[in-house]
């Protein structure tokens, strides 16, 4: 595989906070996690494009697919690196420069880190696709149901990457029939928080994510300790990826008040440095003890709003789509619960 260094640079420019969390891993994790991230950072960057031409995009979409089936020839990659508009930002423009690496990196991989990535990721791709194809340049989600479909594909399956790549690494860890729905709701609380923050941009680029912001607010509740639950049930003998989690999670949690104040001002002010600092070093200190967590996960509990009576909480289709492209990733139970809530 390409060094640690190589990973980590890549990662400090497409995103801070995952490249500064990522460092509490061990190998293998640490590789294994860093290349899951930048494989799926090149799929964000398809579905984030502006493409003129639907065509070009959905080509570059289907090469996708096919290098992740198959170890392709460098300049294939490369090929078909140029074909993205020019208008993407630099960090991701180096990133697709070097993705012919990260698809070496991929088929190099041992058979079951290599599937792991695989199968989720794919299961990433046909969401996208779906909501691509669905919406052309301009996408609206219509309700919870929605949001909750569109954020299982766009991070939710990363909760239940990271969790089978932590089964690969740790061969005697055998959790309980709850664990891989609680990362379904870690990796929802995560991007449902994306959501928020990113709202006004996403708003005047013509992405309209959170139909209604404050039903959405309600729904981080559930998330929020299904996302607890799911770090108190890894081995407490597995410091950095508890560290890992418990960061993602607080810092997603601590960042909600800020990220309301900024919406309300349109200003795009973050959580203060010396807050998130401060924050870092107490959920460190506990990331071992499971009360202290839930305990602590408690304190932010209060700033979110119940779930208002008037709230839509089940769609007025069957479904059948969703289980069709999320093909085999989901159990009827998970279904259920991203169905119906």
């Amino acid at each position: 595989m390409q060094s640690i260094e190589f990973y980590q640079a890549h990662l400090d420019r497409v995103s801070r906070s995952f490249a500064f969390c990522i460092r509490t891993l061990d190998a293998p994790m640490r590789p294994w996690v860093s290349l899951s991230y930048l494989m799926c950072r090149v799929l964000d960057t398809i579905e984030d494009s502006i493409w003129t031409d639907l065509k070009a995009r959905d080509a570059v979409y289907a090469e996708f697919e096919a290098f992740m089936a198959a170890l392709p020839a460098t300049n294939a990659v490369q090929l078909w690196a140029k074909k993205f508009p020019e208008t993407i930002p630099e960090r991701e423009e180096l990133l697709l420069g070097d993705a012919h690496l990260l698809f070496k990196d991929l088929h190099a991989l041992p058979a079951g880190a290599k599937a792991s990535i695989q199968q989720t990721v794919m299961a990433m791709y046909r969401g996208m696709r779906h909501y691509a194809n669905d919406s052309g340049s301009s996408l609206k989600l219509k309700d919870l149901v929605d949001v909750n479909r569109y954020c299982y594909f766009v991070a939710g399956v990363v909760g239940e990457l990271l969790s089978r790549l932590i089964l690969e690494a740790r061969k005697d860890f055998k959790p309980g029939p709850e664990f891989m729905k609680n990362a379904f709701h870690f990796g929802l609380f995560l991007q449902k928080v994306n959501l928020l923050k990113d709202q006004r941009g996403d708003e005047r680029e013509g992405r309209y994510l959170v139909p209604d912001r404050e039903v959405l607010m309600a729904s981080l509740r559930e998330n929020a300790i299904g996302a607890v639950e799911y770090i108190a049930a890894l081995p407490v003998d597995e410091r950095g990826y508890r560290t890992f989690c418990a960061w993602s999670l607080f810092l997603g949690a601590a960042s909600l008040p800020f990220i309301q104040q900024a919406y309300e001002a349109d200003d795009g002010s973050k959580i203060p440095r010396s807050v998130t600092e401060d924050l870092l070093k107490a959920v460190a200190e506990i990331a071992q003890n499971n009360t202290e967590l839930r305990e602590a996960l408690a304190e932010y509990l209060p700033q979110l709003p119940r779930m208002p009576a008037t709230a839509k909480l089940t769609s007025s289709d069957d479904g059948a789509w969703f289980a069709r492209i999320s093909g085999d990733v989901l159990q009827p139970s998970e279904l259920a619960e991203l169905r119906l809530r």
